[in-house]
């Protein structure tokens, strides 16, 4: 039950939140997200008034501002989300604009998630993280996850502090963000695990809390790249795909991974810099432990001559 922060795994709860809002007819994947947004909207470069998708928008295909958001220390004056769109002070990023070509290419930026997340406060009428309870914590039973940010304070005994490389705590012991669709959320690895479980169930056609098979096939389907979906990354083929999403913030280390077919995975949340080695040291021996198909590196054996051994001495 301890609590950590979830980095860009923010991003595929976010997206899970969208599938629902899509499959009610709410929202559409091809529709132009300026169609949505009310208090903020995709500014035109000139002359030109760019078109971006909801679909782009989960993809990172809308050709956004690359964007990775670092969060703000606790007490320090944090931006609200305009402001965080705008790049205005005392935001600690350059405004969001359309720099690509939408739907060219892939570039994967914490911006689309700002514009998703101001997307779907416009659209309903609620704050982000009472939203984000109702459309997906509340029906899958997460018990221990909010994308409020003063949630860590509720739940101070319970809640990882995180750390430097080094060893050292985070100054005020974790970031603030107001970006909370693209790295905000607090949660357990338990909890995560649940979100993991309800995608799966959904693809291979189970009774599920929530989400439908085809809005959830459309989010496995590569966009720009083979490697990435509608906010979740690709891996293998054939009986060994994967889907799940990995993080990075100030003093946290986080993956998910998640076979589509087989019925396995593994939720893995640390509160360190260098907690990527702890993760991927557990993971492999998870992998090893339960026979993942294709998981670990393939080893060949190869002959060398029994006289090479002693170049290598010392």
């Amino acid at each position: 039950e301890t609590i950590f922060q979830a980095c860009s795994i923010s991003k595929h709860v976010a997206m899970v939140g969208t599938l629902r809002l899509i499959q009610e007819g709410v929202l559409d994947f091809e529709e132009d997200v300026n169609r949505y947004l009310v208090s903020w909207k995709v500014p035109a470069n000139g002359s030109w008034q760019p078109r971006v998708t909801l679909r782009q928008l989960l993809g990172h295909v809308a050709g956004l501002t690359q964007n990775w958001y670092r969060g703000f220390r606790c007490g320090d004056v944090v931006p609200t989300l305009h402001q965080v769109l705008e790049g205005q002070e005392p935001a600690n990023t350059p405004p969001v604009r359309v720099e690509l070509i939408p739907g060219s290419q892939f570039r994967y930026s914490g911006s689309h998630y700002a514009v998703l997340q101001q997307l779907l406060i416009d659209v309903t009428g609620k704050p982000f993280a009472e939203l984000m309870q109702e459309l997906v914590f509340e029906p899958l039973g997460m018990q221990n996850s909010s994308y409020d940010q003063e949630y860590p304070e509720r739940r101070l005994e319970a809640t990882a502090v995180g750390h430097y490389l080094g060893g050292e705590a985070v100054y005020g012991k974790w970031r603030v963000y107001p970006e909370m669709a693209g790295a905000g959320l607090w949660t357990t690895a338990v909890d995560l695990a649940q979100v993991a479980c309800e995608l799966y169930r959904a693809h291979m056609g189970k009774p599920t809390h929530m989400l439908k098979k085809d809005v959830v096939d459309q989010a496995l389907m590569p966009q720009a790249t083979e490697s990435f979906g509608l906010g979740m990354h690709l891996e293998g083929h054939g009986h060994s795909r994967r889907f799940g999403h990995g993080g990075d913030n100030i003093g946290y280390r986080c993956l998910s991974a998640t076979y589509v077919e087989q019925g396995m995975g593994v939720v893995a949340l640390t509160n360190a810099d260098d907690g990527e080695w702890v993760i991927v040291e557990a993971v492999r021996a998870i992998a090893k432990e339960y026979a993942w198909p294709d998981y670990l590196p393939k080893h060949v054996t190869v002959m060398v001559d029994a006289q090479v051994y002693a170049d290598y001495v010392g």
